[in-house]
């Protein structure tokens, strides 16, 4: 497998005087090409200080960044304008520029001295536009965008300079949830139909977990650790990194988890594809969720999502939502 980009012993932080401030030290860290990874960490963790570093925009305090076995170091801007594209987080203030004109800044590291763009380019614009979706805004003013809509813009920016690698840092920052999904299948899909290699850094770790081929963990006074989600999860890193008081990580739903005091046992049959959402009702009021047995009362969903309340003496009780349930357990 093909190695886009590698970081070797590298620190990174902010010179100073008379001392450094150093984030982390000998980070070793590789993406594959055709892959997408994720950054994840608590904020100050340092994660745009990493993508920041790695894209040639903060010098390193030791250690070596490549793009594609080159010392980003000894890459000219023109050069890295080839292989890298990236986007920040932070928002772009454009006034009375359109669509296209963003996307077209693009394409600059083609052009001729005067700035003439060719069929091959007009081309590649194109093509980054229907790739995001976003063919049909292409007349409107940029400012006039919502968040969302500008992200998208940006990212198909990046597509119509064409490079391997791209690098984001929180692209789904300021998005609402369903744009949030929207953004991250924009990105993977970008992987698997276009070829591209994209790392970036998110707040996003269910998200990350469904998307990511790979994931880094970075906090405060850790070593930055990496692996595929699954193995993340299977070895309770995800529980390691982000655990605070009365939060886990859940591994058996990928999701966080408030820790609570459960006043009582009750069995949950799980033999129904929505028993979830019952096991998440009666935890959420306090109830510890247990195998069913024969000294506790149990609940049953049964094919028409009629919920049954089981007692240990056999009674039955039926009721038509999780919220009638919950009112007779109180």
């Amino acid at each position: 497998m093909k190695t886009a980009l590698k970081t070797t012993g590298l620190s990174l932080g902010f010179p100073g005087k008379p001392y450094n401030t150093v984030l982390h030290n000998n980070v070793n860290l590789t993406v594959h090409s055709g892959e997408l990874s994720c950054i994840l960490g608590p904020n100050g963790a340092g994660k745009s200080t990493l993508i920041k570093t790695m894209a040639g925009f903060l010098k390193p305090l030791g250690g070596e960044v490549e793009i594609y076995e080159k010392s980003v170091e000894k890459l000219s801007n023109r050069d890295l304008s080839f292989i890298l594209s990236v986007v920040l987080t932070d928002k772009v203030a454009v006034l009375h520029s359109k669509v296209k004109d963003i996307i077209t800044m693009g394409r600059y590291p083609y052009t001729s001295r005067f700035a003439r763009l060719k069929t091959k380019d007009y081309d590649q614009i194109r093509f980054a536009m229907e790739q995001v979706g976003i063919s049909h805004m292409k007349d409107r003013l940029f400012h006039d965008l919502s968040d969302g809509e500008k992200q998208k813009v940006l990212i198909a920016k990046a597509l119509a300079q064409d490079t391997p690698l791209i690098v984001l840092d929180e692209p789904t920052a300021f998005l609402d949830f369903p744009s949030k999904i929207e953004v991250m299948q924009i990105l993977l899909q970008l992987t698997r139909t276009a070829g591209k290699t994209i790392l970036l850094s998110t707040h996003d770790v269910e998200l990350a977990l469904q998307v990511a081929d790979r994931i880094w963990l970075m906090d405060k006074g850790k070593k930055i650790v990496s692996g595929t989600p699954e193995d993340l999860v299977i070895n309770d890193q995800m529980n390691h990194f982000f655990r605070k008081e009365n939060i886990f990580f859940d591994a058996g739903t990928g999701t966080f988890r408030l820790s609570q005091k459960h006043r009582q046992k009750i069995g949950l049959e799980k033999d129904h594809p929505l028993s979830d959402w019952v096991k998440r009702a009666l935890e959420r009021v306090g109830f510890k969720v247990v195998e069913p047995s024969k000294n506790t009362s149990t609940v049953h969903m049964d094919k028409e999502k009629n919920i049954l309340l089981i007692s240990p003496e056999g009674e039955k009780k039926i009721f038509s939502s999780i919220e009638l349930l919950l009112k007779d357990l109180k």
